[in-house]
């Protein structure tokens, strides 16, 4: 279902063009169509209005109806243009901000596994200074408890010096803690410190060197003359020859030289060592040392650690995390990335872009202005040609030298006026020629009083005669001439209707002597509907002369039914039949059908395609029905 908007141009008599809208209305598609109007208050003569119907769309069009066509083109085209932008400055920065997500995702892994070999390479090499100086054969001596005691104090002496010696030569060494059976006294001013080797079990690290020869135990700290200090440890058990635990020795290393190490070729990275228990042991931030909230990133098991160095990438609270392992020692090394300095090349150039936007914005709203005003102009000259248009005015001339479509508009509007002054000329000319064949008619029909008074003489000369017949065939036609007649009226109701056709069939019946038998099954309910008059009459007449030609006795009936619209109306005989409709035909209106051919014609003025006519003939019967919408108003008939 589509809505529709009705309108009327009315060429009223000063030559003034009038459109109303009439209302919205509900329709199935048509094409446009035009016709002929009629008012009653100008004598049922044409009110020189035509009718134009346009199909609109449903209301998901409304904008396209409201909005005037230069705003909506405007409109239209700056969102759709703006729109683009936006779209492209999204894309480019989000496809600009992966790539350089990737890129360096990828750098990173790479220098961080570069890092993570040479990291284990350092670490190792501490591992070698703990092995040569576990086996010094002074310490050995001292550790071994079968010295006097004057051997004693002089070898402790010895290698307090030889260890200061090596801790002041390696860079990275910080201190070394021996833990012996019977230490000498502990002198915190030297590098080399002494404790006794019962309080190895109370500490926390040792279950890490428990099973095993050596191990690194990560962040600690040891007392100096300066306080406690963090050191990164590397401990090592020393046993006898029957395999009981003689000696611990634990080398620190300067937790700022590890740093140092991180920060050799990424000064402005943030990197960070994690040992095995995911403490933090260096990091290129001093703060974080000794923390564990980087813990959850190692990845792996113990045992992978020690196979090939592992990667990986993962988010931490907008921060890209590259990992890698270091397998030699356990321990993790980790890069972090705040995806601020990532992206902020892609938010650059996102702002460039937006800034070039902003200008390419207002490059289109200037371009769009013109375009549409280009566009829309064309348009407007033709809608204020069609408003200030007058019939009896000198036409309004149009732009020339358009090839387009906007060509085609000006074209057919001209042909339009060109035709709608035609017809209007046209309807002039048959309203003059209307208004000489209506005083013709008048001057024709001076008295119709006198036709009844000359039937009515006519009757009164038959019965004087004793013509009876003649005398009731006169009577029945002067009431059929009133009916007829009708004082001019076109429209009647059924009852009337019925009444003109009683007339006629007795009429009838009297020329058939009584071989014409009727039956009018017609409910009162109907008799007040209204209308064209002399429509049943035709068919009759048709079937009283060809019907009953052969036949010696002839039945009609009339019967008419009713529906919620429409009224039914049925002429059935009893005549011959026929095979074929003699009604549609011009070249048989010998048999009688351009009396019924007429009627059709008119039931199409008044009810077009709303009035219906169908024959039904066999041998020996003919239906003839009519269908037509009911009317209770004759004003509603007025053609």
């Amino acid at each position: 279902m589509i809505n529709r908007k009705i309108l009327h141009l009315y060429f009223m008599n000063h030559g003034i063009l009038v459109l109303e809208i009439i209302d919205d209305v509900a329709c199935e598609p048509n094409n446009l169509f035009a016709k002929p109007h009629y008012d009653n208050a100008f004598l049922m003569r044409p009110s020189h209005s035509f009718l134009i119907s346009w199909r609109g769309c449903d209301s998901h069009m409304l904008m396209f109806r409201k909005y005037r066509i230069h705003s909506i083109f405007f409109a239209s085209f700056f969102i759709f243009t703006v729109s683009i932008l936006i779209v492209i400055i999204f894309f480019s920065y989000h496809y600009s901000s992966t790539q350089i997500i990737d890129t360096t995702t990828e750098y990173q892994k790479n220098n961080l596994y570069r890092l993570s070999e040479e990291l284990g390479d350092n670490l190792k090499s501490f591992q070698d200074y703990s092995v040569i100086l576990s086996r010094q054969h002074n310490f050995r001596q001292v550790i071994s408890g079968r010295q006097s005691v004057r051997e004693q104090a002089s070898g402790r002496t010895s290698l307090t010096n030889d260890f200061s010696n090596v801790i002041y030569s390696v860079q990275a060494l910080h201190t070394v803690e021996i833990f012996m059976s019977s230490p000498p006294v502990d002198n915190i001013q030297f590098p080399v410190r002494y404790s006794e080797l019962a309080s190895i079990f109370e500490k926390e690290w040792f279950q890490d060197i428990e099973d095993s020869a050596y191990s690194w135990l990560g962040h600690r700290e040891v007392d100096t003359t300066a306080g406690p200090t963090e050191v990164i440890s590397l401990g090592r058990k020393i046993n006898t020859s029957n395999g009981d635990l003689s000696a611990v020795m634990i080398i620190n290393l300067d937790p700022l030289i590890v740093e140092n190490w991180l920060r050799k070729d990424y000064e402005d990275s943030h990197i960070v060592l994690l040992d095995h228990m995911g403490t933090i042991v260096a990091s290129t931030n001093q703060e974080e040392i000794g923390g564990n909230e980087y813990g959850g990133l190692i990845n792996g098991s113990q045992e992978s650690f020690f196979d090939s160095p592992s990667q990986s990438q993962r988010q931490l609270d907008n921060n890209l995390v590259v990992t890698s392992s270091i397998p030699s020692v356990n321990w993790t090394v980790i890069q972090i990335t705040p995806y601020e300095e990532l992206t902020e090349g892609s938010v650059n150039m996102a702002k460039k872009l937006g800034l070039i936007g902003v200008v390419g914005v207002l490059i289109v709203l200037i371009v769009t202005f013109f375009l549409t005003k280009k566009f829309t102009y064309p348009i407007l000259q033709l809608a204020n040609v069609m408003k200030s248009y007058r019939l009896t005015q000198t036409k309004v001339s149009l732009p020339q030298g358009y090839r387009n479509e906007f060509g085609e508009l000006f074209e057919g509007f001209e042909e339009l006026t060109n035709n709608m002054e035609e017809l209007y000329k046209s309807l002039d000319d048959q309203h003059h020629r209307q208004r000489k064949a209506e005083i013709k008619a008048l001057q024709a029909n001076i008295n119709p009083h006198f036709l009844y008074n000359t039937l009515d003489q006519l009757n009164w000369m038959a019965i004087e005669k004793g013509n009876i017949d003649i005398s009731r065939m006169l009577e029945l036609l002067g009431k059929m001439l009133r009916i007829g007649l009708s004082k001019g009226e076109s429209i009647i109701t059924i009852r009337d209707e019925l009444k003109y056709l009683e007339y006629y069939m007795n009429l009838q019946k009297i020329q058939l002597e009584d071989r014409l038998t009727y039956d009018m099954r017609v409910s009162d309910n109907v008799l007040n509907y209204y209308i064209p008059k002399l429509t049943l009459q035709p068919f009759v007449e048709n079937a009283i002369i060809h019907g009953f030609r052969d036949r010696r006795h002839g039945v009609i009936m009339i019967d008419m039914k009713e529906n919620a619209q429409d009224l039914i109306l049925y002429v059935i005989d009893n005549g011959i039949g026929f095979s074929k409709p003699p009604l549609l035909t011009n070249s048989q209106q010998h048999l009688g059908g351009y009396g019924i051919k007429n009627v059709i014609e008119r039931l199409n003025v008044y009810f077009g395609d709303k009035a219906d006519v169908q024959i039904d003939s066999e041998e020996g019967r003919t239906t003839v029905s009519i269908t037509i919408p009911k009317v209770s108003n004759k004003s509603h008939l007025s053609a």
